[in-house]
């Protein structure tokens, strides 16, 4: 890794991150997620989104050790059904399907790492503490790790735990998942995670969303990157 971590927002299928992929050659690159199910607003079609798709497949495989996507809740809806949101892609949902099914093993639900003298937490829409306790409550909230969320990756309890939606987003309840909750759901004291910066998207914002250095949303289609010698985010 070098100085940079370069964080790039929901795509869904953008061509913004294209940009700092050919300046950064020698930096990490991590996708918050959400790559397909474009804004019917932006005129981006479903086959662009594709093939966008497809080359950032491409790019993790050619900068395998340098790049990191993570699953959005665009994406898994696309595996389990029972998650499915909106844009949902009826008419393309088995090609998608198979599309993400057959490079899984490139995506993780979360990353940590070190800047700053600071622990980061990156993940599609932030995890929320009372949301892993209330579906977990025999976690220790130490416990609640970026290895932990990967290695229970299919785990079916914590799979359906995924569904959840909060009241906030049109669903039944208190907090969201780590890929469905809303920003200001974090704002919670009791759903905060103490000792951890957390980094996500998820929410579409006007511009980034910096809440006391405790959480960052950024999903406002541009590229940022964290300074891991100071720990501070900017843009890119």
């Amino acid at each position: 890794m070098g100085d940079k971590l370069i964080i790039i927002p929901d795509v869904h299928g953008r061509s913004f991150w294209r940009k700092p992929v050919n300046e950064y050659p020698d930096e990490s690159f991590i996708f918050l997620g959400d790559y397909l199910d474009p804004y019917p607003s932006e005129e981006i079609t479903d086959d662009d989104a594709i093939k966008g798709l497809k080359d950032i497949f491409q790019l993790k495989k050619e900068r395998s050790e340098k790049v990191t996507l993570l699953w959005g809740n665009h994406d898994l809806h696309y595996l389990y059904p029972e998650m499915m949101g909106s844009r949902y892609d009826i008419l393309n949902a088995e090609r998608n399907a198979h599309l993400f099914w057959d490079n899984q093993t490139l995506f993780q639900m979360a990353l940590e790492v070190e800047a700053g003298g600071k622990r980061f937490l990156f993940s599609h829409a932030g995890v929320g503490r009372r949301w892993m306790l209330d579906n977990f409550p025999k976690l220790d909230e130490k416990e609640i790790t970026a290895d932990l969320m990967n290695n229970v990756v299919g785990y079916p309890p914590f799979m359906s735990a995924l569904s959840d939606v909060s009241k906030s987003r049109g669903g039944d309840k208190e907090y969201g998942s780590m890929i469905w909750a809303h920003y200001t759901e974090h704002l919670k004291e009791e759903n905060r995670l103490p000792g951890v910066v957390q980094v996500f998207g998820h929410t579409q914002l006007e511009g980034p969303f910096n809440f006391e250095n405790l959480f960052y949303c950024l999903d406002c289609r541009q590229a940022f990157f964290l300074d891991l010698t100071s720990g501070e985010i900017f843009l890119l």
